[in-house]
């Protein structure tokens, strides 16, 4: 996993806090997703766009049969039509990879924070705080997380005041 310098807790008073300016923290996975997405919106694209290119076709061979003068009127109509579409098409598909990767990010960046959370807890720092975006997909798990560390401080400030129970038990 990529660890971007600025997703710190509140290490810099002169950054905004808690903003996320990589929007690929964990590549491999995010573009992974992307690419699923994406994968799936070109080839609905490309379906839709078949089947709009064949109707147009169509009729304009039905239109020539009835008047052959409309021919070349007609055939620079379809590919000035088909260019729009497309365009339009390829306009789609890179919204969709953009908020792909922004929907994803709010997971990555998420789950980036609460594992440094959860390693300044494994090394001893029982005074961590836990705070995610407003967006962020795991928000939801913010709440227990806290109350799970300020559990966790508390019986570590027992421990320190009364002695570990294993030290109790040795002789």
């Amino acid at each position: 996993m990529n660890t971007p310098s600025n997703h710190a807790e509140v290490e810099n008073p002169s950054r905004p806090k808690f903003r996320r300016r990589h929007y690929l923290i964990d590549r491999r996975r995010q573009l992974a997703a992307t690419v699923r997405i994406a994968g799936l919106v070109l080839v609905l694209l490309i379906t839709i766009n078949a089947m709009i290119a064949w109707q147009s076709h169509s009729y304009t061979s039905r239109v020539m049969v009835r008047n052959p003068n409309l021919g070349e009127h007609m055939r620079a109509s379809d590919l000035r039509n088909l260019v729009l579409l497309a365009g339009f098409s390829l306009i789609i598909f890179a919204m969709v990879v953009v908020r792909s990767v922004m929907y994803t990010h709010r997971t990555a960046g998420a789950v980036f924070h609460v594992g440094r959370c959860m390693e300044k807890i494994a090394a001893g720092d029982f005074d961590v705080t836990l705070k995610l975006r407003q967006e962020d997909s795991l928000r939801d798990l913010e709440e227990p997380f806290n109350r799970m560390a300020k559990a966790l401080a508390q019986r570590a400030g027992g421990v320190e005041e009364h002695g570990s129970p294993v030290d109790a038990e040795t002789p």
